[in-house]
């Protein structure tokens, strides 16, 4: 079983690289995704999301997660987890509607036990921006004492990805530390198309790049029997390190020599600074007894201290974020009941995201609501699971030529658990 759940990590990670490597040509997600590195993204777990939390303070033995490094450093399993996310977007202005969907794989990450309930190694591949948009709009140009409309056409992809190696220590038995450095990569590509009258389309495409190195931080602190003799209470908190990049941006079209098509490089590259700003995150989770939990979380980010150098639009738009999120969870399975029902674990929550952008004087804020199941493996060996959220977003407004969405979304984790580097006994 060993050998099969490291063989399982190995190809997942070659191919969770794979797709991250390629565009979503073709895909469309949220609008607001187009201004500057895109859409940040908080990588929790679908347990946590069906909470409305972001995770810093709350843990599952059979579930790894990206939230706070202080939690790899408790354990004695060795744990694979994988994110899948289908979201749908139902989005209007003040003159139309439209439905967008995207289907993308979340995050990959193995936590491996060093020492047993003392160090914890964790690799992880997951997003840290994502871009994808599809964006139409009917424009203006004066020729002369002539006015001609025109079709513009703008679909983007990509984001800031980060491959991360980082380590949990249990420094005493109610506290743990954690650290995880990264190297975060940043692809972007942009092609714009315009469409006058009677003219043939013409594309141009913008492709930016820049690689960085990126650190976080996070502690964990726990008590037991603070109002019954079965609770526990856990207070997390985190810190992220700006990231900064020195990134390049090229431009290209396609010229027709014949039959034969030729890119032709528009002007030279040019450099820029694009950097992600300081995080910190905090919550505390209550565990009233072993079938029964709930959480508080709270997070911040400097956006609006953050760089795009490529547009001062995009730049400008940047404001401070900030998230809040509470829910519980019930596990009933835990009574030792036979009703089919209490083979699942179920969660619910509500989270409220302020938006890290302020465009046309309006805040682009997300208003969710999260619930999800989980169900467990009937072996009472493993603590491997399937976990499943759906949530429910408001974002954004038809005020001032804006647009609102409307999201559904479902996201599904996969979580593996082995008994690794333990001798066998022969009979």
């Amino acid at each position: 079983m060993t050998k099969k759940i490291l063989f399982l990590f190995i190809n997942c990670i070659l191919l969770t690289g794979l797709v991250y490597g390629q565009n979503d040509e073709g895909k469309s997600g949220t609008v607001y995704s187009r201004f500057g590195t895109g859409i940040p993204l908080t990588n929790n777990t679908a347990t946590e999301r069906s909470m409305g939390i972001i995770g810093v303070s709350f843990s599952e033995a059979g579930s790894p997660s990206l939230a706070n490094p202080a939690f790899w450093g408790s354990g004695v399993f060795s744990r694979i987890a994988a994110n899948f996310d289908f979201t749908s977007y139902s989005i209007e202005d003040s003159t139309s509607t439209g439905v967008n969907s995207l289907l993308k794989i979340g995050s990959f990450q193995a936590v491996f036990p060093l020492s047993k309930n003392k160090l914890g190694l964790s690799i992880a591949l997951y997003p840290e921006t994502r871009s994808s948009y599809n964006v139409n709009s009917i424009q203006s140009l004066s020729i002369g004492n002539e006015t001609e409309d025109f079709l513009s056409n703008r679909t983007g992809s990509g984001g800031i990805t980060k491959f991360e190696v980082g380590l949990g220590y249990r420094v005493f038995k109610n506290f743990s530390v954690g650290y995880a450095p990264s190297y975060s990569f940043l692809t972007e590509k942009e092609n714009e198309s315009v469409s006058f009258n009677n003219t043939a389309t013409n594309i141009t495409t913008q492709r930016t790049n820049g690689t960085s190195f990126s650190h976080r931080f996070g502690v964990l602190f726990g008590g037991r029997n603070i109002f019954s003799s079965e609770d526990v209470i856990q207070l997390g908190g985190t810190l992220t390190l700006p990231t900064n990049f020195n990134a390049k941006r090229e431009t290209e079209t396609t010229k027709i020599v014949g039959t034969q098509e030729e890119i032709v490089q528009l002007g030279s590259s040019i450099s820029r600074d694009v950097s992600l700003p300081l995080k910190v995150g905090a919550g505390v989770t209550y565990f009233l007894n072993s079938k029964f939990n709930a959480s508080v979380e709270f997070q911040s980010a400097k956006w609006g201290d953050a760089d795009y150098g490529f547009s001062d639009r995009d730049e400008n738009a940047f404001k401070d974020k900030n998230v809040f999120g509470m829910g519980f969870q019930f596990h009933p399975y835990k009574s030792r009941s036979t009703n089919f029902l209490a083979n699942f674990k179920y969660s619910a929550g509500i989270s409220y995201d302020t938006g890290h952008l302020k465009v046309n004087g309006n805040d682009i804020e997300t208003l969710w609501f999260s619930a999800g199941l989980g169900l467990l493996s009937p072996n009472l060996r493993s603590s491997s699971s399937f976990d499943l959220s759906f949530q429910y977003g408001i974002r954004g407004t038809t005020n001032q030529g804006l647009v609102k969405e409307n999201i559904f979304g479902i996201n599904l984790s996969v979580n593996l658990t082995e008994l690794m580097f333990l001798r066998r006994k022969l009979n």
